[in-house]
């Protein structure tokens, strides 16, 4: 299948080859006119060569003038069939940009809702946030602080601190090594 550019060349070409044999069978003609009416003077037949021309000519005349209303007729049956196809064609076109513009448009709108929808929930949730730390985690965290440092205080006023638990943790240890090592040069 030949593409569009080529065949535009293709006709371009057989285009111009036609318009060449006619200016070759046209400069053909003239010169055997011209012929004929150089045989016809030294004949003196060149009154009936004119008349005979002139009758050829009308009649070539006839027939070109039919071809043109032809063509003519045809050039406008054309452009009625498609200007009846074109017509439905930028109806159907019309319609569909109609549709699309409406559909963007009904998109447009819910895209707009969402997003104001969207952003009342995270305000709601940034203030539920909020109100959650300052009333609920934040004080919980505090007070939970507060008995954690004063239970850690008691075990150091006590006796119970850090350092005592370690070293009650080693001398249990040392302990246990003590007792694995009697039992296992007593065996």
């Amino acid at each position: 299948m030949e593409s569009p550019g080529s065949m535009t060349g293709s006709m371009s070409r057989t285009i111009k080859r036609i318009n060449l044999t006619l200016i070759t069978i046209s400069i053909l003609l003239v010169v055997l006119l011209i012929i004929g009416f150089v045989f016809a003077r030294i004949f003196g037949v060149l009154l009936q060569v004119f008349f005979i021309s002139i009758i050829v000519l009308a009649s070539l005349l006839i027939v070109s003038t039919v071809m043109l209303i032809y063509a003519l007729s045809t050039a406008l049956r054309t452009f009625a069939t498609v200007t009846d196809e074109v017509t439905p064609m930028l109806t159907s076109l019309q319609h569909s940009v109609e549709m699309i513009s409406q559909s963007v448009e009904e998109t447009t709108e819910v895209v707009k809702d969402t997003t104001k929808s969207a952003s009342q929930t995270a305000t709601t949730i940034s203030s539920t946030t909020r109100m959650a730390t300052q009333y609920a985690v934040g004080p919980s965290v505090r007070a939970v602080g507060f008995l954690v440092g004063g239970q850690q205080m008691l075990r150091v006023f006590l006796g119970k601190g850090r350092a005592r638990r370690r070293y009650e943790d080693r001398r249990q240890q040392q302990m246990e090594l003590i007792e694995l090592n009697s039992n296992s040069k007593g065996e």
